[in-house]
């Protein structure tokens, strides 16, 4: 298999994703989600690293990227460029 034939395993928000993720992150009430809560709320499946990386624009794998968004109530398709 060439590498154009290689399925995508991870990927990285876009500038504008990463506001739409800080900008979910507010709760109604001025509370913050945390990294920790959205470790927490994936029952550790996803390590806090991880959500770290993803949010200062670093490659995720697709799995761990879809998890974090639908925490925050988002889609893939709102935070990165799926082409």
């Amino acid at each position: 298999m060439t590498p154009a034939h290689k399925s995508r395993r991870s990927i990285a928000v876009t500038e504008t994703g990463k506001r739409k993720l800080r900008e979910a992150q507010k709760q109604k009430g001025g509370k913050r989600i945390t990294y920790e809560d959205i470790e927490e709320i994936l029952n550790f499946k996803v390590s806090r690293s991880t959500i770290e990386r993803f949010f200062r624009g670093k490659a995720v794998e697709i799995e761990n990227a879809i998890s974090i968004v639908e925490v925050l109530g988002l889609n893939l398709e709102d935070v990165v460029d799926l082409i």
